[in-house]
């Protein structure tokens, strides 16, 4: 399968999708990645020379799943031109991926919504298009959880490429973020998840077969005494 991951930012797919990206890697798929803006309101200066150092950074965090596309779309505009629409409908059609991994349209900043509606509005009923989860889940109802605890050193070492957004923070987001969704699914502790949702319409009602298997749930013991545990 072709598997395209579109993140509004340059760390943006390393912070929320990378467990899940990197797993369809390992199964063999043929993964693409994209990164609509060009960051360079994303820290200080913000300028092009921020720009080309977060492309770098991309390309250094994305090494092992692919060669990121960029876009170059004005960080912060997402959306305010027509021309992005069409942009981003141009490099989606000349993939013509299996399925598209991108932001929610719930999500806390407008780049990443804008994304998340031109992209689901672009592919139409012809592409099946997953969320991923918001920063700290806030707003957001998965109803996917994909166990990423064997590639959960890989994506912070993604993150760590990002040196001028000062990575260690959202490494810890992450990890609380993932530990959490993996709770959330009574996983044992030391067990990290991404959750994700996808809103069911024609032709895509069940996309579980072209979906990685979801974290196994650890089922509660009956205690004839004590009930539950």
């Amino acid at each position: 399968m072709k598997i395209l991951a579109i993140g509004a930012h340059p760390d943006d797919i390393e912070i929320f999708m990378y467990g899940l990206v990197s797993t369809y890697k390992k199964e063999g798929n043929e993964v693409f990645t994209m990164i609509a803006t060009d960051g360079s309101k994303g820290g200080s200066p913000k300028d092009h020379l921020l720009s080309k150092k977060r492309e770098k950074e991309a390309i250094a965090g994305l090494k092992k799943i692919s060669k990121p596309i960029f876009l170059n779309i004005p960080d912060g505009e997402l959306g305010e031109d027509p021309e992005h629409r069409r942009t981003i409908k141009e490099h989606i059609l000349k993939i013509m991926p299996d399925l598209i991994i991108t932001h929610s349209q719930n999500d806390y900043h407008s780049d990443h919504r804008s994304l998340s509606f031109i992209t689901s509005s672009v592919v139409s009923h012809y592409i099946p298009v997953i969320y991923c989860d918001t920063l700290m889940g806030i707003n957001f109802n998965p109803n996917f959880y994909f166990d990423i605890t064997e590639h959960f050193l890989l994506k912070k070492e993604a993150i760590l490429k990002h040196e001028t957004q000062k990575p260690q923070r959202f490494i810890d987001l992450a990890k609380l973020m993932n530990s959490y969704r993996a709770a959330q699914c009574n996983a044992a502790k030391g067990k990290y998840a991404e959750a994700y949702s996808f809103q069911p319409f024609f032709p895509f009602t069940d996309i579980r077969h072209i979906l990685p298997l979801p974290l196994k749930l650890r089922p509660f013991h009956i205690d004839n005494q004590h009930g539950f545990l």
